[in-house]
């Protein structure tokens, strides 16, 4: 599939499955959980924005980073490609004062290139206290 324009909402109905990472984890949520943070995230990024992006990740790299924080994983069922950038699936981190993201771009598992930014309208603080709250993130954080 190809988009000549991108808005993050463009691709959020083709999304088929949605992870959630702490700390380098894949947190294992029941299929409420899941869909609750599929809606969650459509929510934030309602209304966001696409911007050029300066970003570049590297692969290595993007194993170093995930092993600290909050991310979330968002893959599609096929490549995709939107303003010449592919990828089947977009990773990005959840800090709650933020308000935009550089969307990490992967492609069978590898993330390497240029980022997609987005800029959202609001900070991420609903976004992470409901990850939080989440009972699957909840006995992670407990056993830490």
């Amino acid at each position: 599939m190809i988009l000549s324009f991108f808005e993050t909402m463009d691709v959020l109905p083709h999304v088929n499955s949605t992870s959630l990472l702490v700390d380098g984890y894949v947190v294992e949520m029941t299929q409420d959980e899941e869909k609750l943070l599929q809606e969650q995230v459509e929510l934030l990024f309602k209304d966001s924005r696409t911007m050029p992006a300066f970003g570049v990740i590297f692969n290595d790299m993007y194993k170093d980073e995930i092993k600290s924080g909050t991310f979330i994983s968002l893959r599609f069922p096929q490549l995709i490609e939107v303003n010449g950038l592919p990828f089947d699936e977009l990773v990005f981190k959840v800090e709650a004062d933020w308000s935009g993201v550089n969307l990490y771009r992967g492609i069978n598992g590898e993330f390497n290139g240029r980022c997609i930014y987005i800029d959202f309208e609001k900070d991420m603080s609903e976004l992470d206290s409901f990850i939080h709250n989440l009972d699957s993130v909840k006995q992670i954080e407990n056993l830490a």
